[in-house]
């Protein structure tokens, strides 16, 4: 019997010798078989359990990924423990293009083995971030694991200019740092950095990411610390591609990128598409902020909420502000959900040391502080006009008045009347990018925080004294109270001479300022970053996957007998006049350039127009559509267009011109409308110009001569048309 097992296990041996030469030679077939024989002789055993792997590897080299998966999974049945089996597996899921299982797989190795460097480097290639994640979700099919792509432009834009962060800021960041404890089933979360411009999505190391964000935290944050690391960022960047119910996420100002054509092109095939708003401030309060900011506004909202999926706002305030704007300026309705802002500041853990002398020199009088950007709708006049008072009353007793945040909008005037009186480092001071630690310092060593701003989407400042145990009093307008709540006092931002008793009351009466101190200190439980993360996460998991057996399509209802166009001059025209403002633009299905002031072109002879009409499947639509071509004195091409009734050709010239031609409406009340440039255009950039479309029911006369009339509008008396003047001067 001895006997016999030597013989047994000098064969075996002998065949995993040559086996290994084999595969050492890169001759993979020869070797995957010699194991394939040992394997044989020992069975499916431990002992065999490496040379399964072995000829999986193989298998996998030899470009027989079908069979080198059937092996790696006899070995997973032996073993399922093992790192290096999984790492094998996830490499060979990648070249199967299987990047779901893929990523499981390499999850799996690192789980086993944090320390298995090429399982980490394999995570973090994709955008991930390598750390122990044990939930079940592992072991679930692929199909049903998709990416939250979360964009984190806007930060990354921010701090190459900035050396702190403000309040949207602070919420990617945190939406980041979460990614350090997130395990979500059936999700995995990735940091991008997109290029709107150019049609690409690039996810960024979420390792490099993170150290970006935490610079911040630092006592003394410069250039030097920043710079480095937002190179390093930017160096990792990869070029991803969103799949089928995936979720892109802008958490940030999407209003500061050029166009969303990228996004809606791929919501065709699936992807949906969220945004987490922070207010309405620039179209519902025009006042406060610049022309062109709310004219760049306007464009955006309108252009991104009619490709959105779901809304997200950062208070029910700003929740319900949407709501009511959808309901007035749309035709359609939008999933949208609160998901309230913490009401915390990132806290560190361990005593600040500060080394700004002048911070710990203020701290050892009385003072207040207000936290915001200095710009009009924060309301700067009023804390001067309330402390010019206070000065009057209690001369050198009062406190003195620290403002912290960097120079804003509409200030100019403001600065140069402190300057002038010489209030600044007497009992008035200023602080500009000072780091979140001695921000820290300066709330926690207060009398109280103020906080006076005309409206806001939230106002972080607010939470952010009162979880250090600061009393705040706050402005009693828009979300502010949703934020303070019953611990913080409020007044009319609106009149400084009636709000003057409520600040007064707390300057003059200590022991009262103490026990609010004490009630809040007491009573009053934050809500923190963590919290905040893990409700935004779940609030996208919940709409996405309410949208799963949702075919994908654009909020583009064009009402039946009105002429829609599509240019960003014209966003503007029916924002100014209070309209409804329903565009063509989230229309251009196919091969289209970004639309422009006046409409869009075509990008190739070939293009897709897709809308929803109010007409049932079947019925036959009469279209108006206006073209045009580019400027050239050469013949005119034509344009031939087929909306399921056959093909109607048109001339086109450099005038924009009105067309008609017949279609089918189809499921779900689609109209689609195939366009083809034929002949010699001016140029192969931009083919035909798109600038209004219109339709109506064949044989309804009534609803033929709206249609025209929107078109071509009869005159009216002079009275009836109401003009905008625009005045800057009166007379004396």
């Amino acid at each position: 019997m001895g006997d016999m097992f030597n013989i047994f296990d000098k064969k075996y041996k002998s065949i995993v010798r040559l086996a290994n030469k084999k595969r050492d030679a890169k001759c993979w077939d020869e070797a995957s078989k010699l194991y394939g024989q040992a394997i044989s002789l020992m069975g499916l055993n431990k002992d065999s359990f490496r040379y399964l792997v072995q000829q999986g590897n193989c298998l996998k080299e030899a470009g027989k990924f079908d069979q080198s998966l059937e092996v790696y999974q006899k070995a997973s049945n032996i073993s399922d423990d093992d790192s290096d089996l999984h790492l094998q597996m996830g490499h060979l899921y990648k070249l199967m293009n299987r990047d779901n299982d893929s990523m499981r797989e390499y999850q799996k190795s690192f789980n086993l083995d944090p320390n298995n460097i090429c399982a980490q480097e394999e995570i973090e290639k994709s955008g991930g971030l390598a750390i122990v994640r044990k939930s079940a979700h592992l072991n679930e099919d692929s199909k049903d694991i998709h990416t939250i792509w979360l964009d984190v432009t806007d930060f990354v834009v921010y701090v190459k200019h900035n050396q702190s962060l403000s309040g949207i800021q602070r919420v990617i960041a945190n939406l980041a740092l979460y990614l350090k404890k997130a395990d979500i089933p059936g999700y995995r979360i990735v940091a991008v950095v997109p290029e709107y411009d150019n049609y690409k999505i690039f996810s960024v190391s979420t390792r490099w990411f993170l150290d970006l964000v935490e610079v911040f935290d630092q006592i003394d944050v410069s250039r030097k610390h920043i710079d480095p690391l937002l190179q390093k960022v930017m160096d990792s960047r990869v070029q991803v591609f969103p799949k089928k119910n995936d979720i892109f996420m802008v958490a940030g100002a999407f209003w500061i990128y050029p166009h969303y054509d990228n996004i809606m092109h791929l919501r065709h095939i699936g992807m949906r598409f969220g945004l987490f708003i922070h207010d309405l401030i620039q179209i519902r309060m025009p006042e406060y902020v610049a022309r062109d900011a709310t004219d760049k506004f306007n464009i955006q909202f309108s252009d991104v909420l009619d490709i959105a999926d779901f809304i997200l706002a950062n208070s029910e305030y700003v929740a319900e502000d949407i709501r009511q704007f959808i309901d007035e300026r749309k035709n359609y309705s939008l999933p949208i959900e609160a998901v309230v802002l913490p009401t915390e500041l990132r806290s560190s853990d361990t005593n600040i040391a500060i080394q700004n002398q002048e911070i710990l020199d203020i701290a050892r009088t009385d003072y207040v502080i207000s936290v915001s950007t200095i710009e009009v709708r924060k309301n700067h006049k009023l804390l001067i006009k309330t402390w010019e008072k206070l000065r009057e009353e209690f001369g050198d007793n009062t406190p003195a008045l620290v403002l912290v945040g960097k120079w804003g909008w509409e200030i100019d005037d403001f600065k140069r009347y402190v300057e002038e009186k010489g209030y600044i480092g007497d009992w008035l001071f200023i602080f500009n990018g000072i780091s979140d630690l001695d921000m820290e310092y300066l709330y926690k060593h207060s009398m109280f925080s103020i906080y006076p701003s005309f409206a806001e989407g939230f106002g972080l400042p607010i939470g952010e004294s009162l979880v250090y145990g600061i009393p705040c009093i706050a402005s009693e307008t828009t979300s502010m109270p949703e934020v303070g709540g019953e611990f913080v006092r409020y007044i009319d931002p609106f009149d400084w001479e009636a709000s003057y008793p409520t600040i007064r009351q707390v300057i003059a009466d200590r022991d009262d300022l103490k026990q609010w101190r004490e009630w809040i200190q007491k009573d009053f439980h934050p809500k923190t970053w963590n919290q905040f993360c893990e409700e935004f996460y779940n609030a996208i998991m919940r709409n996405a996957q309410k949208l799963y057996d949702v075919p994908p399509c654009a909020n583009c209802p064009i009402p039946e007998g009105k002429f829609i166009l599509g240019g960003s001059h014209d966003i503007l025209n029916m924002a100014r006049r209070n309209e409804k403002i329903i565009t063509f633009r989230s229309a251009r299905q196919k091969w289209w350039l970004p639309a422009n002031h006046w409409g869009a072109w075509t990008q190739r002879r070939r293009a897709e127009i897709q809308f929803i009409s109010e007409c049932a499947a079947g019925e036959i639509i009469d279209i108006f559509i206006r073209l045009h071509r580019e400027v050239s004195n050469e013949s005119d091409p034509i344009a031939i267009l087929n909306a399921g009734t056959g093909d109607h050709a048109f001339r086109l010239s450099e005038h924009p011109t009105l067309f008609k031609l017949s279609g089918i409406v189809t499921d779900g009340g689609v109209v689609r409308i195939y366009l083809l440039g034929r002949g010699k255009f001016p140029s192969n950039e931009r083919f035909i110009g798109w600038s209004g479309i219109a339709y109506c029911r064949q044989g309804n006369a009534e609803m033929l001569t709206r249609t025209i009339d929107s078109i071509i509008q009869p005159g009216c008396l002079p009275s009836a048309i109401p003009f905008e003047t625009t005045t800057t001067v009166e007379l004396i």
